[in-house]
């Protein structure tokens, strides 16, 4: 006597081999589903067209392809077993949909999006180069000349922060980027990496590191980790922690992707 399967939906399967069989997993998809499908591809194709570069994000090193694989092996191994019990179509659509939307809008929407920031600071990495900004000094009197009162500002110049070194973005890993990179003190004797001309390919989860070394692909020990990038485009500033003390020698300023652990931009910065 042949064993029948009968499925949530009311509907029966003859063995339980056989109520697995692709042709029949396939044939129980809606035309909705259908729909849903073509819909979603066509988007997709759209964006390819749009930016051809989104085509490597899932393909960029072992992780992204790790994590690629495995989201299209849980959503398939999902829909077989949703499609296997009777799951209804629009349940179906949902649990598959509303993560594939969320993932990818995470993934693509910086592709598509400039986060843009624009930091006033006391000087620039041109003007230092140039020369053109000087540091704090006290106008000594004429002679002959009452002493100045020591509340009068117009006699002692603003304190600017002295750059100890700068380098120009390079692309790493398949990314594009431009833009300077400056490590300032401050008078009182703090640090801060300054990003200038700064326009870079945005991406998912990008922090800034300050790392010993000259041209430095990745985070090694000692590295400075100075937060969230703030944007890919315009000009702006990393404080370093109070405690730095930084030694004389090379260090790479790099932006580096958390999410996938890949580099994207870097500055080699040398210091006296």
């Amino acid at each position: 006597m042949t064993t029948r399967w009968r499925s949530p939906s009311g509907r029966t399967d003859g063995d339980g081999a056989q109520g697995w069989s692709p042709l029949r997993l396939i044939g129980r998809l809606t035309t909705a589903e259908w729909v849903v499908a073509g819909v979603v591809a066509v988007a997709m194709l759209v964006l390819v067209l749009l930016e051809p570069d989104i085509l490597e994000a899932p393909i960029e090193n072992s992780k992204t392809i790790s994590f690629t694989a495995g989201g299209t092996i849980a959503a398939s191994i999902a829909l077989v077993v949703m499609l296997r019990f009777g799951v209804p179509p629009m349940v179906r659509i949902v649990v598959l949909l509303v993560p594939f939307v969320l993932v990818n809008w995470w993934l693509l929407s910086p592709f598509f999006i400039d986060d843009v920031v624009d930091e006033v600071f006391a000087t620039s990495i041109e003007d230092q180069l140039d020369g053109s900004s000087e540091p704090a000094t006290t106008v000594a009197p004429e002679p002959g000349a009452e002493p100045a009162a020591p509340d009068e500002p117009d006699d002692v110049a603003p304190s600017v922060p002295v750059l100890l070194g700068a380098g120009t973005f390079v692309g790493l890993a398949g990314h594009s980027g431009t833009g300077d990179a400056g490590l300032f003190q401050d008078a009182d004797g703090s640090y801060a990496l300054r990003f200038e001309n700064f326009d870079i390919q945005n991406g998912p989860a990008l922090v800034v590191y300050l790392v010993p070394g000259a041209d430095q692909t990745s985070p090694v020990a000692g590295s400075i980790d100075l937060g969230a990038l703030k944007g890919n485009v315009g000009d702006q500033t990393y404080p370093l922690p109070p405690s730095t003390d930084l030694a004389p020698g090379a260090y790479t300023a790099l932006v580096w992707c958390d999410a996938f652990d890949v580099e994207f931009v870097g500055a080699t910065l040398s210091t006296g």
